[in-house]
């Protein structure tokens, strides 16, 4: 967290150069405040405004590092949320966000998180290789299922992020399959649901997905 901090400090001291940082003490109560609104491993606020701005409760830009986060049942390595316009009060060792102009929030999933919870919600589906590459998430796996006669197939699934009322939901569009009996696009629509969503109706400021990119076995995303 320590390194991430020098990071994010360099990171804004060259971009914002005449910005006046406020004092660590404030800073740490930020991150306390959304420590206890976001649940994640690590949370830094970092606090941009000038002397006089901070004593009218007025921050110009607020940015909110989070590490290792869970939102919706998904987890996200690494998220940044910025608010503009902040308004806040203080009183002793806590601090209090009043309304904010906008916000901002974008961030990245890995490969092995998106494995770990098809792992867990669709144990049925043995996945074999993933790949997220091109805008498009390709899956290997079998299915497997004990009924009257054991069921087993080879499933390949194809399909890509899709944004709908400011949510990202898995749509899978092509797959192929080596068992007649049973239905590639059953087990598509079932793998779809168990994979991460990109859902923060329920995270600070509600934003709303407005972008979702898939690549180098990563899923990055923008909302607003």
């Amino acid at each position: 967290m320590k390194t991430w901090r020098r990071v994010s400090v360099f990171i804004f001291l060259v971009l914002f150069p005449s910005v006046v940082w406020a004092d660590e003490s404030l800073e740490d109560l930020f991150s306390r405040y959304f420590s206890e609104k976001i649940k994640a491993e690590s949370v830094l606020a970092v606090v941009s405004a000038s002397d006089e701005e901070l004593r009218r409760g007025s921050i110009p830009g607020l940015t909110v590092c989070i590490e290792r986060a869970t939102v919706a049942g998904a987890v996200y390595d690494r998220l940044l949320l910025t608010l503009s316009d902040v308004l806040f009060t203080r009183k002793g060792e806590e601090v209090k966000i009043h309304s904010y102009g906008g916000a901002k929030l974008s961030g990245t999933a890995l490969k092995k998180d998106f494995l770990e919870a098809l792992k867990k919600n669709m144990p049925r589906y043995e996945v074999k290789t993933l790949e997220l590459k091109g805008g498009r998430v390709t899956l290997l796996g079998v299915y497997k299922r004990k009924a009257t006669l054991r069921m087993h197939a080879l499933i390949r699934l194809s399909g890509q992020y899709v944004i709908t009322g400011g949510a990202g939901t898995l749509k899978f569009d092509s797959s192929t399959n080596d068992n007649p009996f049973v239905s590639a696009v059953d087990v598509g629509r079932a793998v779809a649901k168990a994979a991460p969503g990109l859902n923060f109706s329920n995270f600070y400021a509600s934003p709303r997905v407005t972008e979702i990119r898939v690549d180098h076995d990563m899923i990055w995303f923008t909302a607003k």
